[in-house]
């Protein structure tokens, strides 16, 4: 499957509210980070206990566009464990430019 139809499935699967789905592609071999993005951003959309509990697997994703990503969608989530996780991968986040995006969504939140 390409990267364009997976993403496609993931709003299809967004706008049906099944999170079960997404995580199964998450889960799957995808590399990419388009499409982990595309997916952190669908589960936190719908946002149940399982989309929150596979975000906090990706916040200190290898790939620095997957862990904005991940703590963008904590950020949206809201919750206090996710705000509690974000905050904890700003406190340890080595790359400047991934700490001062992951800031700035906190930022435009909580400030």
């Amino acid at each position: 499957m390409s990267d364009e139809s997976t993403i496609e499935k993931i709003k299809k699967l967004e706008g049906k509210k099944k999170s079960a789905g997404i995580i199964k592609l998450l889960d799957g071999k995808h590399s990419d980070a388009e499409v982990m993005c595309a997916a952190l951003e669908a589960l936190s959309n719908i946002g149940d206990e399982d989309s929150v509990n596979h975000i906090t697997h990706f916040l200190d994703h290898p790939d620095s566009k997957v862990r904005i990503a991940a703590c963008k969608a904590g950020v949206k989530i809201g919750t206090e464990y996710m705000k509690t996780r974000v905050r904890y991968q700003l406190s340890v986040e080595q790359d400047p430019q991934t700490k001062a995006a992951i800031q700035e969504a906190f930022n435009e939140k909580y400030a």
